[in-house]
């Protein structure tokens, strides 16, 4: 347990890095937009209708921009069916007859006329008399860097101290005023309670965030749609006055530009394909769809996208993280009756693709709720986590059937195997290759008289013996029952007999009693050793077969010694 919560709190530490580096925001971001774009649809939002100027009413009316007289009589017939709140999404800053004054009549005459104006980077004004009657809102928006508006901004406060509201904001919060509903912010958390909805200030680190630019009062898109979810009529059909009854009545109008040419296309989670730009939005419909966000909040509960904490979605990482990595485990555990390859690789593609999968779901199904919490920086960690897993099972699995379960030292495989890598070696560099089997003298005696715990507790301390009694390039492992191996690769028989009798002198020492023993008082061993180069040694079965001969002899002559093979 205490492993896998390392591994997790590490692949989650990393996934965390990698995410403050910006390694997964794009990522993050094309999910967020995949999400809106598989969302339900939603119904139209009939508080909100937009008067549209396109090319075949540029060509029809002759003229962009249009003339002031035009813009005059639009205004007008609009206003005569007694809309809450006009948005005029189109700059307007000079005049441009004919038309003039009649225009300035009715801009002076229609307070519920909203201009525009950009007071971000390149700055344009609004039309003089909008700005003397505080008749104005801003048209900016904020784009991320791959260019798509996810954001919304509410307002910004100006180098005067002043606050100017943008064009959705203030033209929603002009149809609320009149269902008797004003907003109450929140001094300590900057949440703005508005009707049945708080507006969540957006933060840098908000969602998929990494160090953005929180400006001004943001807040995530929650995009109704595209053009389809409002409400539309043409420039020209307001004009030839064939406009259905009460169209515009207690409603929220915008006027924009949708004509290619004008470029006011932006690209939104709905762009896919960018060379396509029919698949950008218009400005006014962005406009649109915060304007109906902050309305339909309000007046129906329609949810915004909030996220969680920073903490809380360390949190959420690492859960993910830790409980695959988890379920992996026992997973493995559990089928361990499978072959070992197969079953890593089965289990390990089971454990990202179904976690992914409820990874992607949740993440789907809380945005449904108004949640937006990464799912690539936890998909990146339980992956990591479960990849690791895997390979230290694997590596786990290969220790356990290699190695003797009671002395810890290589298992009799692990012998055979090295056996034969180092024979195959020693013909290839004609090296001597030497071989020390080994046999604990008298140990059926001993664990009749000291039982079968003290005998365990004697094979491990033997097997320690000739551990510490080898290279790191040689080999102690053990034969069976009370016998042992040892290869000494690239070492001659001289040099392999002191090291047979260094193994026998230092069980010796270790002074472990045995009463019953006809070779001394203490735990003896007696050891035979064969060589490569030994005549009639054309294998590793003749190797081991010289050995086994060696240690019959070192028997033979009483036991608790080290015999060189001929």
């Amino acid at each position: 347990m205490c492993s896998l919560l390392l591994v997790s709190f590490a692949a989650s530490a990393l996934s965390i890095g990698a995410t403050y580096l910006k390694a997964f925001q794009l990522f993050e971001w094309l999910t967020f937009d995949t999400w809106v774009r598989l969302r339900p649809l939603e119904a139209k939002d009939e508080r909100i209708v937009v008067v549209t100027i396109s090319e075949s009413d540029i060509s029809e009316l002759g003229q962009w921009p249009i003339s002031d007289r035009t813009l005059s009589q639009l205004i007008t017939r609009i206003n005569q069916q007694q809309p809450r709140a006009i948005g005029l999404d189109i700059y307007r800053d000079l005049p441009i007859k004919p038309g003039t004054e009649e225009l300035e009549t009715v801009l002076r005459s229609t307070p519920n006329l909203i201009g525009v104006e950009k007071a971000v980077g390149q700055k344009v004004k609004t039309s003089p008399i909008l700005e003397e009657q505080e008749q104005t809102a801003l048209a900016d928006v904020v784009k991320d860097t791959d260019g798509k508006i996810r954001r919304g901004l509410l307002s910004i406060e100006l180098n005067d101290g002043q606050v100017e509201l943008g064009l959705a904001t203030i033209l929603a919060l002009m149809y609320l005023e009149l269902e008797g509903i004003q907003p109450e912010l929140e001094e300590d958390t900057g949440i703005i309670s508005i009707g049945q909805t708080e507006l969540v200030p957006f933060k840098s680190n908000h969602g998929g965030y990494v160090g953005a630019d929180e400006g001004g009062i943001q807040i995530l898109m929650n995009y109704r749609g595209k053009q389809n979810s409002f409400s539309q009529i043409s420039i020209i059909d307001v004009l030839n006055d064939r406009v259905a009854e009460d169209l515009f009545r207690d409603r929220i109008v915008l006027i924009g530009a949708v004509a290619v040419s004008l470029n006011d296309f932006l690209a939104t989670p709905y762009s896919i394909n960018r060379a396509n730009q029919v698949e950008d939005l218009p400005g006014v419909f962005i406009h649109a769809n915060l304007t109906s966000q902050i309305v339909s909040g309000a007046l129906d509960g329609r949810s915004s996208i909030n996220s969680i904490s920073e903490f809380g979605e360390w949190i959420w990482i690492f859960a993910w993280s830790f409980g695959v990595s988890t379920s992996n485990l026992i997973l493995l555990n559990r089928q361990s009756n499978l072959r070992q390859a197969l079953l890593i690789f089965g289990s390990t593609v089971l454990s990202l693709v179904i976690p992914g999968l409820l990874l992607m779901g949740s993440g789907y199904l809380l945005f449904l709720k108004g949640f937006w919490l990464p799912v690539i920086s936890p998909l990146f960690s339980l992956t990591l986590s479960t990849i690791t897993i895997s390979w230290y099972y694997n590596q786990n699995q290969t220790k356990l059937a290699s190695i003797d379960s009671l002395t810890q030292i290589p298992n009799r495989r692990s012998f055979e195997e090295f056996l034969e890598q180092k024979w195959g070696e020693n013909r290839k560099k004609k090296q001597n290759l030497s071989l020390v089997l080994c046999d604990v003298d008298f140990f059926k005696k001993y664990n009749d008289t000291y039982g079968h715990q003290a005998g365990d507790s004697c094979l491990q301390k033997v097997a320690k013996v000739l551990a510490k009694s080898v290279r790191n390039s040689d080999l102690a492992a053990r034969y069976g029952g009370e016998e042992f191996v040892v290869v000494l690769p690239n070492t001659p028989p001289e040099i392999a007999i002191v090291v047979a009798q260094r193994i026998c002198d230092r069980l010796k020492s270790l002074e472990i009693p045995h009463l019953n023993s006809e070779a001394g008082d203490y735990v003896t061993m007696s050891c035979g050793v064969a060589n490569s180069n030994f005549e009639g040694v054309n294998s590793s079965e003749e190797l081991i077969a010289k050995a086994d001969k060696a240690l019959y002899q070192a028997k033979a002559q009483g036991r608790d010694r080290a015999v060189l093979g001929k």
